[in-house]
């Protein structure tokens, strides 16, 4: 399978340099670049992507809601996040499913090209400055977590929709899902952030990157 790659940086010298290295990478068909979010996901109407390497900091949208737009518009997109923000919060709203692999900066060219050949083949990465950053701000019971132990993406649905204060009843209402389901959901949520009640919940969520302010 050949794969067809976006680029989205508001960096033009970065997007040449990037372009070049990865057009060398075997499996590639093509690497497009663009400079913001709304050139992107008007591009994205009449073009598919496998890969999409975006930067957070972008000038006309943020770049976590540019994510999401993505993965709304194709769910099987791989994405990866190329960033210079190394800062606690950033580094803990990356650790999300919808976030394939993560790439600092200042890890060099050699980390991106790491990067796409292991989504190539389905794998997740993250640059060895992100493992360590993420290992300093995690407690000690926090890093053993198996991959299991982490929210899937309708627990994240139900999440949001605790934080917004809905109940159960709402709650199945807005996702179309039974109240069984919802109050199963809950209960995963609670026993994976080891929460107390919803209040403890949503403050645990925030810390740990899966919730923003606004919700």
């Amino acid at each position: 399978m050949k794969f067809d790659i976006v680029l989205i940086d508001d960096h033009s010298l970065v997007l040449e340099g990037l372009k070049t290295l990865l057009r060398d990478i075997a499996g590639v068909n093509s690497v497009c670049t663009v400079t913001n979010g709304t050139e992107l996901l008007s591009l994205i109407k009449s073009q598919i992507f496998h890969i999409y390497i975006t930067d957070l900091e972008l000038p006309d949208i943020d770049g976590f809601e540019l994510i999401h737009s993505i993965k709304e518009n194709n769910p099987q997109a791989k994405i990866i996040v190329c960033t210079m923000h190394e800062e606690i919060w950033i580094v803990n709203k990356l650790r999300h499913p919808d976030i394939n692999a993560v790439v600092f900066k200042s890890s060099g060219t050699e980390a991106l090209r790491e990067a796409v050949c292991a989504v190539m083949v389905d794998e997740n990465y993250y640059c060895q400055r992100y493992q360590q950053l993420y290992k300093e701000k995690s407690r000690p019971d926090d890093e053993t977590e198996l991959p299991d132990m982490l929210p899937t993406s309708r627990e994240l649905d139900v999440l949001k929709a605790i934080a917004q204060g809905m109940s159960t009843h709402e709650i199945s209402r807005h996702l179309f899902i039974s109240e069984n389901t919802v109050e199963w959901h809950r209960k995963n949520l609670m026993l994976k952030f080891a929460a107390r009640n919803a209040t403890d919940l949503v403050i645990k969520a925030l810390t740990k990157g899966y919730l923003t302010i606004p919700l």
